[in-house]
């Protein structure tokens, strides 16, 4: 028997397993355990050291829970550290632990305490998945992993390319009647319907036995061999049964005459006339076997070879299982495919991560699991019964039998229900064994009250006196009765407390078929929200009539978010929430794992893309405006086909969407599209539009996404209906979203309720199971007595029987995790479903139910004794009761006005800093002015206005986006004044000025560095089809030829940077980067100051506009056009299209440093030089500016000579780079008069001074 566990008592090391049934305070439990390790407490009983929280491993199987068990133990440890320092009250746990510390020491316990708290953020608290993910990572080498594979969600993009490849090496070498004979038997047409049968057993490692080929073939031959049997002497062999039918040596009841006229016919066919093989029945009444069967009392079977050979050819095809042999050899190949492709793509699934680290932990040489072991010395697993054998491999490697480690296995054998994701219940069971002695219980519930424990502790109680128990593992799964704490609280209905368990008997005369309009789940889902509706009208009446009642007599109504509605799948939620909807009660599905793309919106959205992008198209716009989702008038719509004003005014329509979609998006048009045909009102007024609504706005952003990474309308749209055809589920960015997080009745499956609490739970489906036949079960997992796995495709009797025991198994513990979830109610509808035959009577279901198992023990249940077994079921317990069906009724919820809330509005008192903000080298420039004295710069400012209005360039733009508007934000302002001149005459002077042309000039530019300014010096064709290109899309097509001349030159022409001559084609690819991004922080920058020490600096005494004064505030951002390193020296590069003159002389030092001042270029490199120090910094080791930094270069792209015309080149001091980034820095706190001496200093020459 299991031991009580003490949470402070507790062995904090070795192997031990916790067994902790429903409501028992699991989580509770995990976080008194952490506590005692983060102190070191325990002596004998503790670990051997105290532990941080990185070193203490928790192991669940859902992120949501992660974030839960961190926050309860962060809050735990908080709480903890206060009680210790004598702050706040402490449970019994935390005065007991509390107790058995020195006064003198609970100071730096608290303290201790404290920093795990804190340290919580980086505690090991994962998913299995998301561990084994960074163990593999961690331990790269170790694992003998690479450092970079890529987690996938889903495999099946790879699945599918997969299972195509197969079917064409397989199939397409083969004949054509071949493959059809093969399409025929095995039942599979397509690679897509042979997908379908493989995905089960994929990755169960089975065998492959047979070619699928081979196998047909040998099928083949010995129907052949038995066809010329039978042609040998067909009329005799024919003859014989005749007679023998004749005669009455064969039953008539078997051998109808009509029926055998059918049965030779069809023997005509295949043995005479080249005809299919004959059905199943003919051939065996035609066999030895059939015959001897079929003949009278008495009387001997007609004998012939040709009967013998319908034997052998009936046993070979038994034998010779064409689809399984297809399957299983299909199966193999397509997982090696997918296997290779992750390789080949460094791409990895979420079983890979639990496969490589089990096959590291695995390898004879591998000392993974001592390091692991050394990283965490403890480990706990939460939700241990939903462990596979591969994550208990692992966990055993490193952990069993190491007395210096921990590992505590945490779950609850009675809820193990994931099987379908490979959960295993004998993997459990092993682990108790691994850990016999060593096993411990929680006993008391703290979730329900104390009768719905008692009549959830009768119910499995008393089925324990079953010969197989309570759960079909007679003496590995227990049922030990559990205590209950109870709750303060009671559930009132009418004035009385409601019974804890409610089985609701439906009122019938013989069995009820599961489905139709008087079916199981039509009356059931009736009867519960015919209740649900009562209990909320009750409850909504004054005074309330059905509520919450605390110790003080106050009563808290029921509401809709009370109630859950528990159900196996889809289609029992859709029967529910269908009879809540016509009783207008709003519901919420919380388990749909349905992808939005198999949605009705997602068809519509379809069609209206498609209107969308060709809107001229009659037929597209007419499907378009016919669609659900517009829902508009039929009168309307045939308005449409005879108002010709009426029609247009919709193509005007349609254009508009058509022309937001290229100018802005997909989702601003498809919201657009919405609003004006005011979409969102019409369905939220409707029952499920809410849900319709969430489904066409979560479409537009999946849409969204994808048209970055697509190229044009059409592309976005083939991807849609690709999405919509091949649609399978599963992938977490396309299940159907929560469309309300509002209080509405919540129905949920059995499977996601596990773990959370309901205060009314209703199982109206209870007795409801999935019944397993051959032609609903192509593959069954069954499990041999000693709990070995196996496969086995195309079951036979055998194997169904034992995987339908296995079936009852698990919905047992359904149907014990679903009882469960209640807090205070729940209610069960129980029914007998089957069939009723004049020959054979009865035929009924019920007990292959788990809930009909608790009833009758796996005995068939007939309808007219359901009465009395419940009635025994229930015996003397007072908190289960039994009353009839409720009689549907069609009573509709009736909600109570809301209350106005009276409260105050509140108020906001914090402070909201207002000057943060991202800004540029533009940003800090706009506003500049001359001083008074000098107007000789005529007209900058104005012009630079004037421009920006004919250009629609936006001044409030403060902060670049891109490269491209960081460049139109500097660009040169003035209009294209270009003379208009012939062709053979234009150069780059000529070329169009403005900032439209300036960004043509630099997006070749930025090509060509892209490409690599080498390897384009070499090769004039792709430099002249690349500018003609551009030029066409511009209308400067007759520019193609002068500017590929112009940029062969340019990246050819020597540039003398001062001590390092050289080209643009000397730079090879690695050694530059184009519109090179940068962002740093500016904290309250003075821009005076700034506009000080640059004016200081550069180009000293000569005027330039003035900055206004302003604080910088935030970030600083930009984009430098080229940084490069030539000779171990790093320099930037900015490329000015600004036009100085007619000809190469307008383009002297003079011309350039007055273009430099007038623009405030020098305000620019400063900033861009600091930039690249504040970069090389952070990234070279021993970085020294002046020898690492070679300086800026500033090329004017229609100057530029070898003689240095074009070129304008400097390098900042180290001492005013230096001091600028002091400024960023620390801003307004530095002092600004020492930054503005020391600069004077510097200046005048203080001889102290190194740096300039």
């Amino acid at each position: 028997m299991p031991e009580k566990l003490n949470p402070l008592t507790f062995p904090l090391h070795g192997t031990r397993l916790i067994e902790a049934s429903a409501g028992t305070g699991k989580t509770y439990t995990i976080a008194a355990l952490y506590l005692r390790l983060v102190l070191g407490h325990g002596k004998e009983n503790g670990f051997f050291r105290p532990l941080i929280p990185p070193e203490i491993l928790v192991v669940t199987f859902t992120n949501a829970a992660t974030e839960e068990l961190r926050e309860r133990i962060r809050n735990r440890l908080t709480e903890a550290a206060a009680f210790f320092r004598g702050q706040g009250d402490g449970d019994e746990f935390l005065e007991n632990l509390k107790a058995e510390y020195d006064p003198d020491h609970l100071p730096g316990k608290a303290r201790l305490l404290d920093q795990a708290a804190l340290w919580m953020d980086e505690s090991a608290i994962h998913t299995i998945h998301a561990w084994c993910r960074r163990m593999l990572r961690q331990h790269a080498f170790d694992s003998l992993s690479l450092f970079d594979l890529e987690l996938a969600p889903s495999d099946q993009d790879l699945m599918e390319e997969a299972a195509c490849d197969f079917w064409r090496e397989s199939f397409y070498p083969q004949s054509v009647e071949t493959v059809a004979l093969l399409k025929a038997v095995a039942a599979i047409t397509t690679p897509q319907a042979l997908l379908k049968q493989v995905s089960p057993i994929i990755n169960a490692g089975i065998q492959v036995n047979a070619d699928p080929f081979e196998v047909l073939e040998n099928r083949r031959q010995s129907i052949e061999d038995a066809r010329i049997i039978w042609a040998s002497d067909f009329e005799e062999a024919v003859d014989r049964v005749r007679k023998a039918q004749t005669d009455k040596t064969l039953n008539n009841n078997k051998y109808r005459k009509a029926s055998l006229t059918g049965w030779i016919t069809q023997m005509d066919l295949w043995v005479n006339k080249g005809g299919p093989l004959p059905d199943d029945q003919a051939l065996e009444k035609f066999s030895a076997q059939g015959l001897a069967n079929g003949v009278s009392k008495k009387k001997s079977p007609p004998m012939h070879p040709a009967y013998d050979a319908l034997d052998q050819m009936n046993e070979c095809i038994d034998s010779l299982d064409v689809k399984q042999a297809l399957v299983s050899h299909a199966a193999v190949r397509i997982n090696n495919r997918i296997t290779a492709a992750k390789t080949r793509l460094s791409r990895m699934g979420f079983n890979d991560l639990l496969s490589r680290l089990a096959q590291a932990l695995s390898r004879p040489d591998s000392h993974l699991a001592e390091v692991i072991r050394c990283q965490f010395p403890v480990a706990m697993i939460d939700e241990f019964q939903d462990t596979d054998p591969v994550q208990y491999d692992s966990f055993g490697t490193i952990y069993l039998e190491q007395e210096q480690a921990g590992l505590f296995m945490i779950g609850d054998p009675k809820q193990a229900i994931y099987a379908f994701r490979g959960a295993d219940i004998h993997t459990y069971l092993a682990a108790r064994k691994d850990t016999r002695g060593r096993h411990y219980t929680l006993e008391k519930n703290y979730r329900s009250t104390k009768g719905m424990v008692n009549a959830v502790n009768r119910m499995f109680g008393q089925a324990s006196g079953f010969p197989d128990g309570a759960f079909l593992f007679k003496d590995e799964i227990l049922f030990e009765p559990v205590l209950a704490r109870g709750r303060s609280e009671q559930l009132m209905v009418d004035g009385k407390e409601a019974t804890p368990v409610t089985l609701w008997q439906m009122d019938q005369e013989e069995p009820v078929v599961k489905t139709g309009p008087d079916g199981y789940l039509t009356r059931m889902a009736d009867a519960a929200a015919g209740r649900i509706v009562r209990l909320l009208n009750l409850g909504g009446q004054t005074p309330c009539r059905a509520g919450f009642q605390t110790e003080d007599g106050q009563i808290t109504p029921l509401c809709p978010s009370d109630m859950a509605v528990l159900v196996r799948d889809g289609m029992e939620a859709r029967a529910v929430r269908a009879a809540l909807e016509k009783r207008r009660v709003r519901s919420v599905y919380l388990s749909d794992r349905e992808s939005v793309f198999d949605t009705q919106e997602a068809v519509c959205l379809l069609y209206l893309l498609q209107a969308c992008m060709e809107p001229s198209n009659e037929r597209m716009l007419r499907t378009a405006l016919a669609t659900p989702v517009l829902d508009l008038p039929l009168k309307l719509l045939d308005k449409l086909n005879r108002d010709e004003i009426a029609w247009e005014a919709e193509l005007v329509r349609f254009k508009l969407f058509q022309k937001i979609w290229r100018n802005q998006g997909v989702l601003p048009m498809v919201r657009a599209l919405l609003l004006e045909f005011n979409v969102g009102a019409r369905l939220l007024s409707t029952p499920s539009g809410e849900r319709q609504l969430t489904n066409l706005l979560h479409l537009a952003e999946l849409l969204q996404t994808a048209a970055a990474t697509l190229d044009g309308e059409q592309a976005l749209i083939r991807w849609l209906a690709g999405q919509i055809e091949q649609s399978a589920g599963g992938v977490d960015d396309e299940i159907l979203r929560l469309e309300s997080d509002r209080e509405l009745v919540r129905v949920v499956t059995i499977h996601k309720s596990k773990g959370l609490e309901y205060p009314l739970v209703f199982l109206p489906f209870i007795c409801s199971f999935r019944n397993l036949t051959a032609r609903n079960t192509p593959m069954v997992k069954i499990h041999d007595d000693k709990g070995n796995f196996r496969l086995e495709v195309n079951p036979g009797e055998e194997e169904l029987e034992l995987a339908d025991k296995e079936r009852l198994a698990e919905d047992l513990r359904m149907l014990y995790v679903a009882l469960t979830r209640s807090c205070f109610a729940c209610w069960l509808g129980i029914g007998v479903m089957g069939k009723t035959t004049k020959k054979s009577g009865e035929t009924t279901t019920l007990h292959q139910s788990g809930m009909g198992y608790l009833l009758s023990g796996g005995r068939m249940i007939q309808t007219a004794e359901l009465s009395s077994i419940l009635t025994g079921f229930k015996a003397d317990c007072l908190d289960m009761t039994i009353e009839p069906l409720p009689v549907p009724s069609l009573n509709v919820f009736q909600p109570g006005p809301e209350p106005p809330d009276l409260s105050q509005a509140a108020v906001f008192e914090g402070i909201i800093p207002r000057n943060w903000r991202i800004t540029s080298y533009s940003g800090i420039l706009s506003g500049a002015a001359m001083p008074r004295q000098e107007k000789h710069f005529a007209g900058y400012l104005n012009e630079v206005n004037e421009a920006n209005q004919a250009n629609q360039v936006n001044e409030g733009i403060d902060s670049p986006d891109s490269a491209a508007q960081d460049q139109l934000l500097e660009g040169e302002t003035q209009i294209n004044l270009a003379p208009r001149i012939m062709a053979d005459a234009r150069s780059i002077h000529c070329f169009p000025r403005g900032p439209e042309p300036g960004t043509f000039l630099h997006d070749i530019l930025e090509w060509a560095a892209t490409h690599g300014f080498d390897r384009v010096a070499q090769d004039r064709t792709v430099i002249l089809k690349r500018i003609a290109m551009l030029c066409a899309r511009r209308g400067w097509d007759g520019w193609a030829e002068v500017l590929t001349d112009w940029l062969m030159e340019f990246v050819t022409v020597v540039l003398p940077l001062p001590d390092s001559p050289m080209r643009l084609s000397d730079l090879v690819l690695n050694n530059c980067r184009a519109e090179m991004e940068f962002m740093f922080a500016a904290h309250d920058v003075d821009v005076c100051v700034l506009d000080s020490l640059v004016t200081n600096n550069i180009l000293q005494g000569r005027v330039r506009p003035l900055l206004q004064e302003n604080l910088v505030n935030g970030m600083l951002k930009g984009f430098i056009d080229l940084v490069f390193c030539f000779q171990g020296r790093y320099f930037v590069l900015d490329y000015k299209s600004n036009h100085l003159g007619e000809t190469q002389d307008a383009y002297g030092t003079e011309a350039m440093a007055h273009a430099m001042l007038e623009h405030r270029y020098d305000l620019q490199y400063v900033l861009y030089t600091l930039a690249l120090h504040r970069l090389l910094k952070a990234r070279l080791d021993d970085y020294d500016y002046d020898r690492d930094v070679g300086g800026v270069a500033y090329l004017f792209l229609r100057g530029v000579t070898t003689s240095g015309q074009g070129l304008y080149a400097d390098k900042p001091s180290k001492k005013l780079i230096t001091t600028l980034d002091t400024l960023f820095q620390k801003g307004e706190r530095c002092q600004k008069g020492k930054l503005l001496q020391e600069n004077k200093q510097f200046q005048e020459g203080d001889p102290h001074d190194t740096d300039r």
